[in-house]
């Protein structure tokens, strides 16, 4: 009897372990953190703003903004724009502009240009307008010195993201603007203007004053 009793016992045991845990249902996994998340935070990238279609019209509602973990690209070549319509897509060969509010009172005009390197029209942030203008895209790289790390047993570099900047003189071809060689690039695109010439070699305009040459540049050109 008692050998009996022993043997329902180990049966039921067994039981028991091969049915395992109660099932849970798993959080969703946002793929681009590789986190678990339990709400969906696609909506706070859509902020408020308008594009600017070939034919100059202004049409008012939200813009998709490109995340952190997006800055893999070099050129944004399509915006998702949402109004009472629906969502659309555009291309830089499908609008003139598009222009968002990153803040209440700051806004970001992405203006579709050539590229620097020819390949195409693309979208490029504007930083300064008028005869003078200045652009500026986003890149993603590998931090200098920064170690490993291991996600999901894959080897992933620590990454930074950083903008290019590009000056454009009077539809002119971009000139990239840099710390090495300013002055001597700086020379040649302003080359026609002798307050700016004057200004680098006098050390009035140097890299870290390149908004002022700007400004002072539309200044005297936008009478």
């Amino acid at each position: 009897m008692r050998n009996a009793i022993l043997l329902l016992a180990f049966v039921a045991l067994s039981a028991i372990v091969m049915a395992g845990p109660p099932h849970k249902e798993p959080h969703p996994i946002d793929a681009a953190k590789g986190t678990e998340s339990v709400k969906n935070t696609d909506s706070k990238r859509w902020k408020k703003g308008f594009i600017v279609t070939l034919k100059g019209d202004t049409i008012e509602g939200k813009i998709k903004t490109m995340d952190f973990l997006d800055a893999y690209y070099d050129y944004q070549t399509m915006v998702s724009f949402k109004d009472q319509k629906g969502i659309t897509q555009y291309s830089p060969n499908a609008l003139s502009s598009f222009t968002f509010f990153e803040f209440p009172n700051n806004t970001v005009t992405m203006q579709a240009v050539s590229s620097p390197e020819g390949t195409g029209r693309v979208f490029l942030k504007l930083y300064y307008s008028g005869m003078c203008k200045v652009y500026g895209l986003t890149i993603k790289e590998v931090k200098a010195g920064a170690s490993q790390e291991t996600v999901d047993g894959q080897v992933q570099s620590s990454m930074i993201s950083r903008e290019k900047k590009y000056i454009q003189v009077q539809g002119s071809q971009f000139f990239p603007l840099k710390r090495v060689g300013f002055k001597k690039n700086m020379m040649e695109v302003f080359s026609s203007s002798p307050q700016i010439v004057a200004g680098l070699n006098s050390k009035e305009y140097t890299y870290e004053k390149w908004e002022a040459l700007v400004r002072d540049y539309n200044a005297e050109h936008n009478k």
